[in-house]
């Protein structure tokens, strides 16, 4: 019988490389925590989620493959994972939830009355000024 279980003390370089392509792949699926933080980097430019996060690559890699929280799951799920990586808790769960917001904006389908709405509070509100 031919034993195929790979230990990843012995294949510590594999798994890191295997690791990277899962994340590079989890950026494009909206189901994983990768995507959220392509989401809050393409909006962030010149900034790293790395730095934000505190964190290194093999951090990194192995938070962007993990299944993305949503909603009221966000906070609890986001310690959870910041304890279990070492990433920095708060921008983690300002990342998740921005890209939720960004998510929910998108969806959107208000053909414009929202910018509407806020450009008329504005207007309000200079003319209390």
């Amino acid at each position: 019988m031919i034993n195929t279980e790979i230990t990843m003390d012995r294949n510590s370089a594999e798994t890191e490389r295997l690791g990277r392509a899962m994340a590079q792949a989890a950026r494009d699926r909206s189901d994983f925590v990768g995507s959220a933080l392509a989401i809050w980097e393409r909006a962030n430019p010149g900034r790293s989620a790395t730095v934000e996060l505190r964190c290194d690559e093999n951090q990194l890699w192995r938070l962007a493959v993990t299944p993305r929280p949503e909603g009221a799951a966000i906070p609890g799920a986001a310690m959870e994972l910041a304890t279990a990586l070492g990433v920095n808790p708060l921008a983690l769960v300002n990342m998740l939830r921005f890209a939720e917001s960004a998510k929910a904006f998108a969806n959107a389908n208000d053909d414009g009355e929202m910018l509407i709405a806020a450009l008329d509070v504005d207007e309000e509100k200079q003319d209390t000024d």
